[in-house]
């Protein structure tokens, strides 16, 4: 006699990868989603650097504030999922908040300016979280960054 179809045991045995499979599919897609979150940070702030480093030409300092570096008030830079963004002595503090992860809410992270230490001329970098800073330079500014590490580009992961 010929047998057509699956059996009990084989449908649940499949069923059973399935659930398997989505455990560990659903929470690195989280992961996933909240890291371009991240990067939305990222792409708003790109556009006050130039206006800090500006400042820092001209005055030979950097701005002590949003109104200084000539960009909005803090709560006027938002995102989708960055509810404000501040500078505070040349670092740029982005909080998260909007439409952001919950995991995310609430966090901040900081980019900091680095400078070549002794020589206010050289041209200047940004530290992202809680990256190393290089041998030779120095991170002006508090650094604020709260957002799990695993959740921030590689290149702003410390050790």
């Amino acid at each position: 006699m010929k047998s057509r179809g699956f059996t009990l045991i084989e449908l649940m045995i499949v069923v059973a990868i399935i659930g398997i499979l989505a455990g560990i599919a659903i929470p690195a897609y989280q992961d996933y989603t909240i890291r371009s979150q991240v990067v939305e940070a990222f792409s708003l702030a790109s556009e006050l650097k130039p206006s800090i480093q500006d400042y820092r030409k001209e005055h030979g300092r950097f701005p002590a504030t949003n109104a200084d570096a000539g960009v909005p008030e803090a709560q006027l830079l938002i995102g989708n999922y960055v509810s404000r963004i501040d500078v505070v002595d040349g670092a740029v503090h982005i909080a998260f908040g909007q439409l952001a992860n919950s995991n995310l809410k609430g966090s901040v992270i900081t980019l900091q300016p680095l400078v070549v230490k002794g020589s206010p001329t050289s041209p200047m970098s940004w530290r992202c979280g809680k990256r190393e800073i290089p041998e030779g330079m120095e991170a002006l500014g508090e650094n604020r960054t709260t957002v799990d590490n695993k959740y921030v580009p590689a290149a702003c992961r410390g050790t």
